[in-house]
């Protein structure tokens, strides 16, 4: 597989002009916004309107179609302003429009991915349960056979956008007797439907901007064109989101690692200690060595994966097992390295910082609480370094 990886023209211009975007439109607003715990509907209907909530859809589809390239440029661009509005394109675009666009009919496809991806409406994604986290195959909400239509009860929590979703890509149980592996079923449901409702939403160390609800559904009754997939491979749907989910949550954590960098090196420049500007202190450089070198080495990494899931294509049909697997190895990597690298980034910038990296409402400060739900959410690292080491028990390097 080759390693060589260069931007296009336009993909360079498309880079330019959603930072400009960011810089006039969401960076100014997110002090205030992660002051208030708000979540940002301005800025949000805003990208919208911009397509920015359809990056790697194609244009058939009411997207812009660049890709997971584009798409990670993009979500680059943004984790270096604001982790939550990432974090809410992050919920809408990799989880819930992901499965729509490799697994939904021609009709799903028009009714619901259209305009998810032109910004007229909104995407959640719901696996997690007070029983299954990790153990994301123990489904405990049931998905009921009654003629036709199914009835689905249960309790789904720390879903992003929950609260002001109009969609959710959510997994139930439809068998628990067999398990992941053709128990368990994608359903779109429609946050209008009886019997749905948003329960608690979670206050949180950091992500301020974003919903992280409970979602409850009490005898909600839908109809066959509401399965996505086929029934049973509801596993496989969310973990194909998932893989592509985690690459681009590497994305974001490059754009975080870029400006807790940029901050600490500016800043080092500018702090003067005993007669001269720390970043002539060996102790800094060395730190602002290693900053930089994980920029580096992730940069490499996000875009190698992220054009390998473009090579692919979108029907899975078509993959073999060989890619499938590889494909799942790699965004386990790239989501495993870039969560703790930022975390550990991000730790150096505020440590070069001294105390005002400390006070709350600088950026090094709200950098650092929003980074750390990254080696959490998607898949624990620990889960990665478990998808990792099987492969590489049953593949070698």
């Amino acid at each position: 597989m080759p390693f060589e990886f260069s931007f296009t023209p336009d993909q360079e211009a498309f880079r330019d002009a959603v930072r400009a975007f960011l810089a006039k439109e969401v960076a100014p607003i997110v002090p205030a916004m992660d002051e208030s715990e708000e979540f940002p509907r301005a800025t949000v209907r805003r990208m919208q309107e911009e397509g920015y909530f359809g990056v790697p859809v194609p244009e058939e589809y009411g997207g812009l179609g660049l890709g997971k390239v584009g798409y990670c440029l993009f979500l680059e661009e943004l984790g270096k302003v604001d982790a939550s509005h990432g974090t809410i394109v992050g919920a809408h675009t990799s989880l819930g429009i992901t499965p729509l666009l490799y697994y939904g009919t021609e009709e799903q496809k028009q009714r619901w991915l259209v305009p998810a991806a032109r910004g007229e409406k909104l995407l959640a994604f719901s696996l997690t349960e007070p029983g299954s986290g990790s153990d994301s195959g123990a489904v405990h909400t049931v998905a009921e056979k009654d003629g036709d239509e199914w009835v689905i009860t249960g309790n789904k929590i720390y879903v992003s956008n929950g609260r002001e979703a109009d969609t959710i890509v959510l997994m139930a149980g439809n068998d628990v007797k067999l398990g992941p592996n053709g128990g368990v079923t994608a359903f779109l449901i429609d946050s209008n439907l009886p019997g749905f409702r948003v329960g608690r939403c979670e206050k949180k160390m950091g992500l301020h901007g974003t919903s992280t609800a409970e979602l409850v559904l009490d005898h909600v009754r839908v109809g066959p064109d509401r399965v996505l997939g086929e029934v049973g491979k509801g596993f496989h749907v969310a973990m194909t989101a998932l893989d592509v989910g985690r690459v681009s949550l590497g994305a974001a954590s490059l754009g975080g690692m870029q400006a807790a960098t940029h901050q600490a090196l500016e800043f080092s420049k500018n702090r003067t200690q005993f007669g001269l500007p720390i970043s002539e202190y060996e102790a800094i450089q060395f730190k602002l060595a290693d900053m930089a070198m994980r920029v580096h080495a992730l940069r490499l990494m996000v875009y190698h994966a992220a054009a390998h899931q473009d090579r692919m294509g979108t029907v899975p049909k078509q993959w073999s097992r060989l890619e499938r697997v590889e494909k799942t190895r790699e965004a386990a990597i790239v989501k495993c390295l870039a969560s703790e690298w930022a975390s550990e980034v991000i730790d150096e910038a505020l440590q070069i910082h001294g105390g005002l990296g400390y006070i709350r409402g600088t950026p090094i400060e709200r950098a650092y609480r929003d980074a750390r739900i990254s080696e959490i959410f998607e898949g624990t690292n620990e889960i990665q370094r478990l998808v990792v080491a099987r492969d590489l028990l049953t593949r070698g390097l």
